[in-house]
């Protein structure tokens, strides 16, 4: 079966379909019964939705971040539209044998991966004045080539999609080559290091591209000093490769992060780390901001949802303002929708 993708449901429509189990929790009605809340995702957005019913026995079944098949109704709550669910589970072994694919659920970056793997590798060649440099980046890169092209650059911040490392890199690339066109004494080749370097520990720190989750190595060690020690051993696989050089790409990968708070084991103490910092927050934060307001357009509403990582609302220029006089109890919500959906007639 197609999966209808959540960007195309309807108010009062009844579907059965699939998604990415993004969020679950366990909340309590006013009688002291337990509901859950779900945010439900695949390529097209996000929606979130409520399971009133058999809570109990549908919780302990559940994988959070795995991939479900439900079966609800779909209804207006706060302006927003929202699922009420009647029956879910995971996907199963018939599924996959029906049809249902995992790729075709996953958002996935909008530019051409080969195009942009090819620039990427372009550019190094042509923009890349030490020899030894090249080396090492072509050395990182063949090692990781089929992960550099398919995983995210993260589980949720930011370019949190198939394609979305590799986005994310050659967006910073192309801003400090500008960056370094405009300050000339900058060093160029650390800064194009930087840019392909700095989250390549993030090959390493998640378990892949379609559902990724953070290994052991990524949560005891973490990205930050992953990287700096692949870099290690590839430039070691460089002859002679200028120590003092090494040591200062090095130094950017190690404190890309900006703040110890933000978990840079160091803070940038040269001008490319500084600019190399910048740019990578300024990246993942506009990719951030504009993914926001995109998964909320639909919501008739002026501003977004919440956004706990930028810590604001947004506001979406044009939007029309909800109508007034619906609260926030979840257990106000509509009941005619939750019986509706229980209406048979749709398999499951």
């Amino acid at each position: 079966m197609p999966a209808k993708l959540i960007r195309d449901l309807e108010e009062g429509e009844k579907v059965v379909s699939f998604a990415h189990l993004r969020t679950l929790q366990v909340r309590q009605k006013k009688d002291g019964s337990p509901y859950l809340r779900l945010v439900l995702g695949d390529r097209t957005g996000r929606i979130e939705g409520r399971v009133w019913d058999d809570a109990d026995r549908i919780f302990p079944l559940l994988q959070d971040g795995g991939f479900v098949k439900y079966r609800g109704r779909v209804e207006t709550y706060n302006g927003a539209r929202q699922l009420i669910v009647d029956q879910l589970r995971m996907v199963e072994r018939q599924d996959h044998e029906a049809g249902f694919s995992e790729r075709d659920l996953i958002p996935t970056t909008r530019y051409d991966i080969d195009a942009m793997w090819r620039e990427l590798r372009a550019k190094i060649e042509s923009e890349t004045a030490r020899p030894a440099v090249r080396q090492a980046l072509n050395n990182v890169l063949d090692r990781y080539a089929d992960s550099v092209r398919t995983f995210p650059a993260g589980v949720e911040i930011h370019h949190e999609y198939y394609g979305g490392f590799l986005e994310h890199v050659l967006s910073v690339l192309d801003s400090v080559l500008f960056f370094s066109d405009k300050y000339p004494d900058l060093d160029r080749d650390l800064l194009i290091s930087g840019a392909v370097l700095h989250d390549i520990g993030k090959l390493e720190e998640l378990s892949g591209p379609l559902n990724p989750s953070y290994t052991a190595v990524g949560r005891l060690i973490g990205h930050v000093v992953i990287g700096r020690d692949i870099f290690r051993e590839e430039s070691a696989r460089v002859p002679d490769f200028p120590s003092e050089l090494g040591m200062l790409i090095e130094h950017l990968i190690l404190s890309h992060q900006g703040q110890l708070e933000w978990g840079s084991p160091k803070e940038p103490m040269i001008p490319e780390a500084f600019l190399l910092h910048y740019v990578d927050d300024l990246d993942a934060k506009m990719n951030r901001i504009l993914r926001v307001i995109a998964e909320d357009a639909q919501a008739p509403s002026e501003f977004t949802r919440y956004d706990r990582y930028l810590q604001r609302f947004l506001y979406k220029r044009g939007a029309e303002t909800p109508a007034a006089g619906q609260d926030d109890a979840d257990e106000e919500e509509s009941r005619s929708g939750r019986e509706a959906s229980k209406a048979p007639g749709l398999p499951f």
